[in-house]
């Protein structure tokens, strides 16, 4: 049975969307943590389910479909401009469904297939050439699209009932020209928004499968970008706020349970992230990517893992982040230009911050076994490389440079810190008082409990230690950090042996010490002024 609704009624329920729309949008991040917690202390979640468990979708198109009943209803109104005309082809079946299609222009095309019970779609048009495609098959769903523009393309597939009762959904608003977005869910009772992109040539991809699965990024203004989001699994979750600028390129994949990625405020041109995350409760957050030419790349596999950068602000940065296994943490901040930071974690419990300002830093952090522990911070001149490796358990690294005071600076310095074994620990600073530039330091440790505790003034410095062993020990006297302060130094300890140790400092300029331990329980002590 056809039902035509008047215009009056058409008029007021899209009155209503309009008027509503501020607040479908304040509405629209549900909170994935009573999921979590259902699960968690659900023994049997199939034998206890309740749609309150999860938070609802609370949009205008939600609760329109939850108020549908027996009876069909299609209301359809074309205005044509120039007379050219348009299209719309209309198929339902079952009970409860309704469609509403409004085009005002010419060239445009609908078309609507919905199949079985509460099935809702609502399609307007403004402008030529749009093409809006709706195909729902199952219980429960819903589609709204608004197009405002010339040659955009939506089409919308979604199947399958809703997980107890709960809606796939899917909402698109484009303002602009030549704009494609396509969006494909599944049964679970998935979500997908996507509002007000008012830009030109955006492409837009959206897949999702499994149960409960999230996609909401909002305000895509600019031309020429790309967004490709793919989960599968349960409770998956992607956020993006305002991707401002040209050429972007964003993708998403999602594979596991409790997976979230979340990127806020992309600004500038030609940027691209990339996450990829395979496992159960990894989590992706970049925040302020200002510039251009910015690229990011986020591969997890395990369970746990997290990334985060807070402050990508440059240009031709490059940050990648690969972690497998479980509870790896990986931090990375770039400001300046040309900083290129790499972590790899394999391991368990791993954790490593990157952090650069100035020009042309490198910082490279490979991390193999469990807890192991890196941290750069602060690299304030230009050229600065850094290439740390661990390949055991419990090590760790501190390097940092002109830290905290950002008004000192510290250039072109090579640092390379290799430490294999386990509980190893290597500490080094730039520049207290003085500048700290063209530094040259290497540190290889093997063994268990060795240990470097270093501090570097002036310039010009060069430091080569190695210690093969165990309980190896350079720092100063008093339990202070070996001091190397003045210009010219140039410090060379080999220990190869088992608890020897080198204390001291040295403070003047052109100065020359070479210090040889091999066996077990030698102390150096180096006095210079």
């Amino acid at each position: 049975m056809l039902v035509h609704g008047s215009k009056s009624e058409n008029n007021n329920f899209r009155a209503l969307i309009n008027n509503n729309l501020k607040e479908i949008i304040m509405k629209l991040r549900k909170s994935l943590l009573t999921c979590a917690i259902t699960i968690a202390l659900g023994s049997s979640f199939a034998a206890s389910a309740n749609t309150d468990d999860k938070t609802q979708s609370s949009t205008e198109l939600a609760s329109q479909v939850s108020i549908l009943g027996v009876s069909n209803s299609i209301t359809l109104d074309q205005v044509s401009v120039t007379g050219v005309g348009n299209d719309a082809v209309i198929a339902q079946q079952g009970t409860g469904h309704r469609a509403e299609t409004v085009s005002v222009g010419d060239g445009n095309m609908v078309e609507v297939s919905q199949a079985q019970t509460s099935n809702l779609s609502l399609i307007y048009n403004t402008g030529d050439d749009n093409t809006v495609s709706h195909s729902q098959n199952g219980t429960m769903n819903g589609a709204l699209s608004e197009t405002v523009g010339v040659g955009n393309a939506i089409r919308v597939e979604q199947e399958g009932a809703g997980f107890f009762g709960v809606n796939n959904e899917a909402i698109n608003v484009m303002v602009g020209d030549e704009n494609s977005a396509t969006v494909t869910q599944g049964d679970g009772g998935h979500w997908f928004y996507n509002f007000d992109l008012q830009g030109n040539s955006n492409t837009i991809s959206a897949e999702q499968s499994g149960l409960l699965n999230e996609a909401t990024f909002n305000v895509i203004r600019g031309d020429d970008n790309s967004i490709e989001v793919m989960q599968e699994g349960v409770f998956n979750a992607f956020t993006s706020d305002e991707v401002i600028g040209n050429g972007n390129e964003i993708t998403i994949d999602q594979t596991g349970f409790f997976n979230s990625a979340e990127l806020t405020s992309l600004h500038g041109d030609y940027n691209e992230v990339e996450f990829e995350q395979d496992g159960d409760s990894n989590s992706a957050l970049v925040a302020e990517i200002t510039g251009n030419d910015n690229e990011v790349k986020s591969d997890q596999e395990g369970n746990s893992n997290s990334f985060e950068s807070g402050v990508i602000v440059g240009d031709g940065n490059t940050l990648l982040v690969n972690q497998k296994h479980d509870s790896n943490t990986a931090g990375l901040d770039a400001i300046g230009n040309d900083n290129e930071l790499t972590a790899f974690q394999n391991g368990n419990g791993n954790d490593v911050y990157l952090g650069a300002i100035g020009d042309s830093n490198e910082f490279v952090a490979n991390q193999i076994g469990d807890a192991n522990s890196a941290h750069v911070a602060n690299f304030n001149g230009s050229d600065n490389n850094v290439d740390i490796a661990q390949g055991g358990n419990e090590n760790t690294v501190l390097v940092q440079s002109s830290y905290p005071d950002d008004s000192l600076s510290s250039n072109d310095n090579d640092i390379a810190v290799n430490q294999l074994g386990d509980l190893n620990e290597a500490a080094l600073t730039f520049a207290s008082v003085l500048d700290s530039n063209n530094n040259q330091v290497a540190f290889t440790q093997v063994g268990e409990l060795n240990a470097i505790d270093l501090i570097m003034e002036g310039s010009n410095n060069s430091v080569d230690i190695s210690q093969t062993g165990s309980e190896n020990f350079v720092v100063g006297i008093g339990e202070s950090a070996f001091l190397l302060g003045g210009e010219g130094n140039s410090l060379v300890v080999v220990q190869d042996g088992n608890a020897n140790l080198v204390e001291g400092s040295m403070i003047g300029s052109n100065s020359t010490v070479v210090i040889t331990q091999l066996g077990d329980g030698n102390t150096a002590t180096v006095t210079q002024e």
